[in-house]
């Protein structure tokens, strides 16, 4: 008799088993339930500035640079890489991720010249843009080719394409300017190109008086010293979790801000609260940190609960098998 209930307990304890491990089978399940890509953008300047759709989302770190993007929203169409010292990177993006999917992207930026001695590497030539207004973007035949830093911005072209006819030097708040383009760079030269932009003039319509119609937003981040912009207008930093912006309430209101730093995923929100006269109003970003060099899809892990009735019959049986060895 005893014999036979060591047995059942055996039996007992091997169902018990069994029905753990289908357990775990059944909870192992791993989903992807985020509609989201990543773009990895592949360059050879540490430090280079990214721009999809001229919106900043990052500056490439140890050779790329990680951007998420949605696969349900609408796609990017261009890439712009830029460094101060470098050629401005432009180009067309030709694919858009689907759901869990990375595409490499690759921008290479070419050092220019100090003097006018051969580049390196191919027919290239350089034109030269000179601005008295950092930040000014300039456009080739309504192509985007950078902004001015420091004065100035290098643009490369070969000497063998076809030559650009006009260029544009443009910013929001100045009057643009643009004149033709009447000489080619050759090989190996640079062409200077002078651009004055003046500040558009204001009216009585818009007066800005001092303690008047004031509002202010205050952005709230998890990383301090994260840059906050307004409509790609940079407003300051994030200080001990937050930035306070002033606003004139009469002024043209603002659409998105965007809270960016090195290292970081940049985050953009829409602005769709205007702050009344003496009134403040929240604005929220969380930064997340950028994804390594070698992306991985971000995944979920749900754990499925085993149904009852599978360890109701599995005790069942082994009752049922402990009352027969017992009645022999």
């Amino acid at each position: 008799m005893v014999m036979r209930m060591e047995n059942g307990y055996r039996i007992v304890m091997i169902l018990v088993l069994l029905t753990a491990g289908i357990a775990s089978v059944a909870a192992d399940t791993t989903t992807d339930n985020s509609d989201q890509g990543w773009y990895v953008i592949h360059c050879n300047v540490y430090g280079s500035k990214v721009y999809l759709d001229d919106k900043y989302v990052g500056t490439v770190q140890l050779g790329t640079l990680t951007v998420p993007v949605s696969t349900t929203a609408t796609g990017y169409s261009t890439i712009r890489v830029q460094k101060n010292g470098y050629s401005t990177f432009t180009s067309s993006i030709e694919r858009v991720p689907s759901k869990g999917e990375s595409v490499d992207l690759y921008a290479t930026l070419n050092a220019v010249p100090d003097t006018t001695e051969t580049a390196v590497g191919g027919d290239v030539g350089w034109y030269v843009v000179h601005c008295n207004v950092d930040g000014a973007t300039v456009m080739f035949d309504e192509t985007n080719r950078g902004e001015i830093t420091k004065g100035i911005v290098y643009v490369a072209v070969y000497s063998t394409g076809t030559p650009y006819t006009d260029f544009t030097v443009k910013k929001d708040g100045y009057t643009s300017y643009t004149s033709a383009l009447t000489t080619i760079p050759g090989k190996g030269e640079t062409v200077d190109l002078y651009a004055t932009l003046n500040p558009v003039a204001t009216t009585s319509t818009t007066p800005a008086t001092i303690g008047g119609n004031i509002g202010w937003y205050v952005v709230h981040c998890n990383v301090d010293g994260a840059t906050v912009s307004f409509d790609n207008d940079a407003k300051g930093q994030i200080t001990q979790g937050n930035l306070t912006v002033q606003v004139y309430v009469t002024g043209t209101p603002y659409k998105t801000f965007t809270v960016y730093k090195g290292g970081y995923v940049p985050y953009t929100g829409t602005i769709d609260t205007y702050p009344a006269k003496g009134e403040s109003v929240d604005l929220y970003a969380t930064l997340n940190a950028q994804p390594g060099t070698t992306t991985v899809p971000v995944t979920t892990t749900q754990k499925s609960h085993l149904p009852v009735w599978i360890c109701g019959l599995s005790l069942l049986i082994a009752c049922a098998m402990v009352s027969a060895l017992s009645r022999k």
